[in-house]
């Protein structure tokens, strides 16, 4: 166990002694053991060490405290807000080490943004350049609108409206938030631009479905020749000739990438995901096997692509025979979207008995609850068959609330009855 090398740090000088800890040796033995620490018992034994013999008020011991912050902000995040409130005079350094931590972790984000607000009321460090990316990145994950605008407004005051690191983040808070016409003023009104300003405001456009404007900024972008796109850039270039069912755009788009993108990018799992949605979107089937048969390494999103291509051009059996060649990967496991491909095709070739066997397997095997994709599929593939109340009983059962999709097979089904 990591916790049993127990490390034997030399008898602790009395406190007054480390006066000067730059070159006191007890000081440089500590952060020795820091950058060395793999487990948060070996961290906390550090800690209380440095609590009986460094002064609290020496600079130097900031930093120490800073880098257990940073080892504890990856490991234990508790720890690390705990240690951010209990010292002295914490510098920005620190405090943004503890917001990043709660940023990035999914069930985090609201901690990321009080940490933000008590930085503010604290009023003794000011927030920098790093701070403000950091919390716009977990109020785009929340879409808090209201308090995006309040932090806006003080990136602005602060005179960080020119940053842009900081304009990146604000463009994607505000896609994210469906303000897609707010992020691109932003963007407009940026005095310098990266590549991932670019990226972040075409895959602005292509998440609310305005895929043409999404085209027109990527040739605006080509026009300035200021930046080579990459493999973001083109998968959701991609993406927008797949939502606009533009096959010669998409084709275009992937003889680009073939032509003038490096190995890596061409080889890109998700842009190569794109392109198998696209040319299954545009009905190209044939282009899209060709892609996934180039595939060297699949995911669960390149199969969902495939069983839904098959699904949609009719093509059952080879849907529901690529899903038996997925299962036999143990790597990769269905998902909640596995199951809506799967029940589609069902619903295509009116196989009412595989339907039923997919909807328990997906519930007993894979533990998925069923959603209202899920139950619409099933709903459909029983009204269509005629089995009014085995469709009826299924709606009863639902813990989900029907949608108009569902009322309106049913409604389909007693219709044809009457």
């Amino acid at each position: 166990m990591a916790a049993a090398v127990v490390m034997t740090p030399p008898p602790s000088p009395p406190i007054h002694s480390l006066s000067n800890t730059t070159t006191n040796p007890h000081y440089h033995h500590l952060l020795t053991l820091i950058t060395h620490c793999t487990a948060m018992p070996q961290l906390k034994q550090i800690h209380a060490n440095a609590l009986r013999t460094l002064s609290p008020d020496h600079p130097s011991t900031l930093f120490l405290h800073s880098r257990l912050v940073h080892f504890s902000a990856s490991t234990d995040l508790d720890y690390a807000s705990r240690l951010l409130h209990h010292i002295d005079n914490p510098n920005s350094f620190i405090w943004n080490t503890v917001i990043r931590a709660h940023a990035w972790n999914p069930h985090r984000k609201i901690e990321a943004f009080r940490l933000y607000r008590k930085m503010l009321m604290d009023g003794r460090v000011k927030q920098d350049k790093h701070t403000f990316p950091l919390v716009l990145k977990a109020l785009a994950y929340l879409s808090w609108l209201s308090e995006g605008m309040q932090v806006h407004a003080h990136v602005v005051k602060l005179g960080y409206a020119s940053d842009v690191y900081i304009n990146n983040s604000l463009v994607h808070f505000y896609v994210s938030c469906g303000r897609v016409y707010v992020g691109r003023k932003v963007f407009d009104e940026m005095p310098e631009r990266s590549l991932v300003s670019w990226n972040v405001m075409i895959d602005g456009y292509v998440e609310v479905g305005e895929f043409e404007t999404a085209l027109w900024l990527f040739v605006e972008l080509q026009e300035k020749e200021l930046f080579a796109p990459d493999g973001f850039t083109m998968q959701t270039v991609v993406c927008a000739c797949g939502g606009m069912s533009a096959l010669s755009l998409g084709m275009w788009a992937h003889a680009y990438v073939l032509r003038k993108c490096v190995v890596g990018v061409v080889g890109d799992a998700l842009l190569k995901n794109s392109l198998l949605d696209m040319y299954c979107k545009c009905g190209s089937l044939e282009m899209a096997c060709q892609v996934f048969d180039s595939m060297q390494r699949r995911d669960v999103a390149t199969w969902n692509s495939m069983i839904m291509g098959f699904a949609m051009h009719g093509k059952v059996e080879k849907a529901l025979e690529a899903f038996e060649t997925m299962r036999e990967d143990e790597e990769i496991a269905p998902n909640s979207i596995t199951f809506v491909s799967v029940l589609s095709a069902c619903n295509h070739g009116g196989l009412v008995e595989e339907g039923r066997l997919y909807f328990d397997l997906m519930v007993s095997k894979y533990k998925i609850e069923p959603q209202l994709e899920h139950y619409g599929c099933m709903v459909d593939l029983l009204a269509r068959a005629g089995l009014i109340d085995d469709a009826l009983n299924l709606v009863a059962d639902m813990h989900v609330k029907p949608d108009v999709v569902i009322w309106r097979s049913l409604w389909m089904l007693v219709a044809s009855k009457m």
